[in-house]
């Protein structure tokens, strides 16, 4: 059997929630030293940071540990994306969309 189809949907899925996790892990980083960053937003912030952390850290460790060489590649291609859509402004993330809408028209047009 294919390394690759070794790896579960499951686990597939854990790393998927990683990344987007880490999208929010970012965004609540940039709110650090706003006024909406106080007290009990700050502490459920955090809070949710360490658990995402936690759960997702062992679906990451499975797809790493069955093939370490396509998650670093897909990580660093994500993590390029992730960039990309952090620093976007609002008119990139229409044009974004707009484009991912388009690749996904062509897919199914090739099935």
């Amino acid at each position: 059997m294919d390394r690759e189809e070794q790896i579960s949907n499951r686990s597939l899925s854990y790393l998927k929630c990683v990344l987007i996790s880490q999208l929010l892990l970012d965004a609540n980083e940039d709110l650090k030293g706003s006024v909406a960053y106080r007290q009990n937003i700050k502490y459920q912030v955090e809070k949710a940071n360490k658990l995402l952390k936690e759960v997702y850290q062992e679906g990451y460790n499975i797809v790493y540990h069955n093939n370490p060489e396509m998650c670093t590649t897909v990580l660093n291609k994500i993590d390029s994306l992730m960039h990309k859509i952090k620093v976007a402004t609002i008119d990139d993330l229409v044009m974004i969309d707009a484009l991912v809408e388009k690749y996904y028209e062509n897919q199914k047009q090739e099935k």
